[in-house]
């Protein structure tokens, strides 16, 4: 099976929750990987009053991500098995 990549510098919408009844959702460029306390969070810089800033949002809020075709990376899983770490 490939996996799909999101690419820094690319433009994305995220829907994810946001502790309302309706959703959060977010336009901006992706810009990293960030850690929040124990969990994971994909760094969004977005457009806010005027002003620009970057928006952590934790993996686990994520309900789903939208992306145009032309920002489509596939890598290949079986590449990618020789590269990961396994601590035991």
């Amino acid at each position: 099976m490939d996996m799909i990549e999101i690419k820094k510098g690319s433009k994305y919408r995220v829907i994810s929750g946001s502790g309302d009844d309706k959703p959060m959702i977010t336009d901006g460029e992706y810009v990293g990987y960030a850690i929040l306390g124990e969990e994971g969070a994909l760094g969004f810089r977005v457009q806010d009053n005027n002003s620009q800033k970057i928006r952590l949002i934790p993996i686990n809020s994520i309900a789903y991500i939208e992306f145009d075709e032309e920002n489509l990376v596939i890598k290949n899983k079986d590449e990618e098995k020789d590269k990961t770490n396994y601590i035991v």
